[in-house]
């Protein structure tokens, strides 16, 4: 699988003081050099998210570029998603995710202009979507990915809508993504949505 490189510069948008230089470009994201959050990095159960999530990555829509990983719909994961929404880090749907995200860019890119260094490019926010999407949905999703970076990883599950929704109680209409914000929930969820192997 090739490198996907994107990313854009935000100096030209924020506004910067006199003499405060410009961001430096948002890092690549590649499947092949992702950052775990450093709770489930450097344990063991580290090496094996990494080899899960490179399993069966899956191309967002035909004409993309992009392939993110691919999960399957399990009672772990709809309980790490149920415990994330009730301790508020989870943000419903893709349209308030994204305004979530770019709240958050504006004071990244701001602390990079003033270090002048590039900021970390670990793995910090989790979108999952559905398997039910429109081509115009996912189409929105690999551009929130390039957008964002390595921060944030978007992962495929096998589940459709309602199944999202059935964990969000006061969801209204159609759940087709989630955000996990806090990266404790992070790496909670993505260890439910890649469990482990039974010990034989």
């Amino acid at each position: 699988m090739g490198r996907v490189v994107f990313g854009r510069h935000l100096g030209w948008r924020l506004g910067y003081a006199p003499g405060m230089s410009a961001p430096l470009p948002t890092p690549a994201w590649s499947l092949e050099s992702l950052r775990l959050p450093k709770a489930i990095e450097n344990e063991a159960e580290g090496a094996l998210l990494h080899a899960a999530l490179r399993e069966r990555p899956r191309q967002l829509w035909s004409g993309g570029a992009l392939s993110v990983p691919t999960a399957s719909w399990s009672g772990g994961l709809a309980s790490a998603l149920s415990r994330a929404q009730r301790e508020g880090h989870l943000v419903c749907g893709l349209e308030r995710a994204e305004k979530a995200l770019n709240r958050e860019v504006r004071g990244l890119a701001m602390a990079d202009a003033r270090s002048a260094t590039e900021r970390g490019s670990r793995v910090s926010r989790l979108l999952l979507v559905s398997n039910d999407g429109t081509e115009r949905f996912y189409r929105q999703v690999e551009r929130l990915v390039c957008t964002q970076g390595p921060r944030l990883l978007a992962i495929l599950i096998d589940a459709d809508s309602s199944q999202l929704a059935a964990v969000v109680p006061q969801a209204l209409g159609v759940v087709r993504a989630v955000l996990i914000e806090h990266k404790d929930c992070v790496a909670r969820v993505l260890s439910a949505s890649y469990p482990r192997p039974a010990q034989a």
